[in-house]
């Protein structure tokens, strides 16, 4: 069986059985300017405790709940941490169970690149951390990734963003000039669980309602402030019109938060995979 410590260059060896796995749920995790971020931490174990040593991490960061067993558990968690490795997963900040209420712009959230460095550098000071630390996620939580990267953390180690925009107004948001209608979707999808109406059941309802509603809502174009159930979240409604109203590319689009493109020579020198599919919209922005 391979030794915990010698787990990362055991390239052709792999322990005789999977580790089980125990986990660390809800750690907050603080941030430069004082708000901290909910992180669970997967561990591999052996009769129920943690493996002594140090381990490889791999980390995902995310907007659409880190507890979601179809897209972290079942295939980043429970397969990587069987494997050999630490698996930590945190909601950004402003959703789910981190701080940082009314903090949420959806993809326009300017704290997102140092929120990455500031989580990478503490996992890199942990006991069970060796000091490597991977990143994986897909659309979102690819954004994330390219983000962080342009901080440059001393302790990443390499990235994998999965069909993510490099520009968000050119490959999402306003695809050939028009506003991407899909774009008034996802801002549902991330305000009928926001912080701001989570224990409201009465705005819930009108969310999910507008959700399965969609078509009627877009036939009710122009959109107007106040007159969508987004108003109800002031942060999300902003970013529904910067998305609606700019129609050239400005100073707001040009944020790092939003085109990582003119930023590159900031990027991190690290190894990364990039992946997509040939029909998908973001396809342009995979190459």
């Amino acid at each position: 069986m391979v030794s915990p410590q010698n787990i990362e260059d055991a390239t052709d060896t792999k322990p005789s059985e999977p580790f089980q796995i125990v986990v660390a749920w809800d750690v907050m995790v603080p941030m430069r300017d004082g708000e901290r971020l909910a992180t669970d931490i997967y561990r591999p174990a052996r009769d129920g405790e943690p493996v002594p040593g140090t381990f490889p991490v791999i980390f995902g960061r995310t907007s659409y709940n880190k507890r979601d067993d179809g897209q972290w558990v079942k295939p980043v968690a429970q397969f990587f941490v069987q494997h050999g490795y630490i698996v930590v997963l945190q909601d950004l900040r402003g959703r789910y169970a981190s701080e940082g209420t009314g903090q949420y712009f959806h993809v326009a959230n300017v704290n997102e690149g140092r929120d990455g460095y500031d989580t990478v550098e503490w996992i890199a000071q942990q006991p069970w951390s060796n000091g490597r630390v991977g990143t994986v996620g897909s659309s979102h939580n690819g954004i994330v990734q390219l983000q962080m990267s342009l901080e440059r953390p001393p302790h990443l180690t390499a990235i994998w963003p999965d069909v993510t925009p490099t520009n968000t107004y050119a490959h999402c948001c306003r695809d050939g000039g028009a506003m991407a209608l899909q774009c008034f979707g996802h801002l549902f999808l991330h305000g009928h669980d926001s912080h701001e109406i989570r224990d409201d059941p009465i705005a819930q309802r009108a969310f999910l309602d507008a959700i399965e509603h969609l078509d009627e809502w877009v036939y009710r174009t122009p959109f107007k402030p106040g007159h969508t159930p987004l108003a109800l979240i002031p942060n999300l409604e902003k970013t529904l019109f910067d998305y609606y109203y700019r129609g050239a590319y400005d100073e707001w689009w040009s944020q790092e938060c939003l085109d990582r493109e003119p930023y590159f020579h900031r990027h991190k020198d690290i190894p990364g995979t990039y992946s997509g599919g040939w029909y998908d919209p973001l396809s342009t922005s995979t190459v």
